[in-house]
C-alpha cells in the first residue's frame, strides 16, 4: 500500500519541478527590446529648404541689391549734375569756366595733354580732367572718381536706356546720352564697368577761340 502510493507522489514532484524551471526560464530571458518609436513630427530637412518662410530660401543678395540700389542713385545724381554741366565734386562746369578760375582754387594742374588742337589739365588728387578749347574755355568735365568705377554698362542702360549714340576708341566704349541741348553725357570704359564720365559741350568744343 505504501508502495502505489509512493509512485504517484514522485510523479508529481517531478511534474511540479518541471513547471517550475519553465516558469523561471520565462522569467529571467532577456526582455524583448521595443523598436523606438518615431520622435514627434519634425520638419523634413528638404521641406525646411523649400519653406517660403525659411530666409535662406530668398534668392537676392540683400548687399548687392544695396549696391544696384546706390548706383541707381548715383546715376540719377550724374545725370542731374549733367545737366548743368558739371559733375560731382566740381565746381567748374563746361561752358561757362575758364581754367583760370580752375587754376586759382585748385592750383596747377599735375599734367597737361594736347588732344586734336585742345588741351587737357589733369588734377588727379580730385579724379578729375578739364578739355580746354584755345579761348581758355572749358568745353569738357571728366570723372574719374572710384564710385563711379563701380557702375557697370548695364546699371546705366537699366536706369537710363539705350544710349543716343555708341562710339568706340580703340579699346573704349563710349555711350553717349543727349541730357539736353547743351550738354553730352558720356559713359566710357572697357570693361563691364565704367572708367570715367565726360561732361561734353559740343559747341565749345568746335570753338577755336572764345569771345
Amino acid at each position: 500500500m505504501v508502495k502505489a502510493c509512493f509512485v504517484p507522489c514522485l510523479f508529481m514532484l517531478l511534474v511540479g519541478c518541471t513547471s517550475n524551471k519553465e516558469s523561471q526560464s520565462a522569467t529571467t530571458s532577456p526582455p524583448k527590446q521595443d523598436t523606438p518609436s518615431p520622435s514627434p513630427s519634425t520638419p523634413n530637412q528638404n521641406q525646411q529648404n523649400n519653406d517660403p518662410k525659411n530666409p535662406a530660401n530668398k534668392q537676392s543678395n540683400p548687399q548687392q541689391n544695396t549696391v544696384v540700389n546706390k548706383n541707381a542713385t548715383l546715376i540719377h545724381e550724374i545725370v542731374s549734375l549733367a545737366k548743368v554741366g558739371t559733375v560731382k565734386n566740381c565746381s567748374f562746369p563746361a561752358d561757362t569756366t575758364v581754367i583760370d578760375q580752375v587754376v586759382s582754387k585748385w592750383g596747377k594742374a599735375d599734367q597737361q595733354d594736347f588732344v586734336a588742337g585742345n588741351r587737357y589739365f589733369t588734377y588727379t588728387s580730385h579724379g578729375i580732367v578739364f578739355g580746354v578749347n584755345k579761348g581758355e574755355q572749358i568745353f569738357d568735365v571728366r570723372s574719374y572718381s572710384k564710385e563711379i568705377q563701380q557702375i557697370s554698362f548695364d546699371e546705366v542702360k537699366a536706369v537710363l536706356g539705350k544710349p543716343n549714340e555708341v562710339h568706340y576708341n580703340g579699346a573704349d566704349k563710349i555711350w553717349v546720352y543727349n541730357v539736353n541741348e547743351k550738354y553730352q553725357l558720356k559713359f566710357v570704359g572697357s570693361k563691364p564697368f565704367i572708367d570715367h564720365i565726360s561732361v561734353f559741350c559740343p559747341a565749345d568744343a568746335k570753338n577755336q577761340m572764345a569771345g
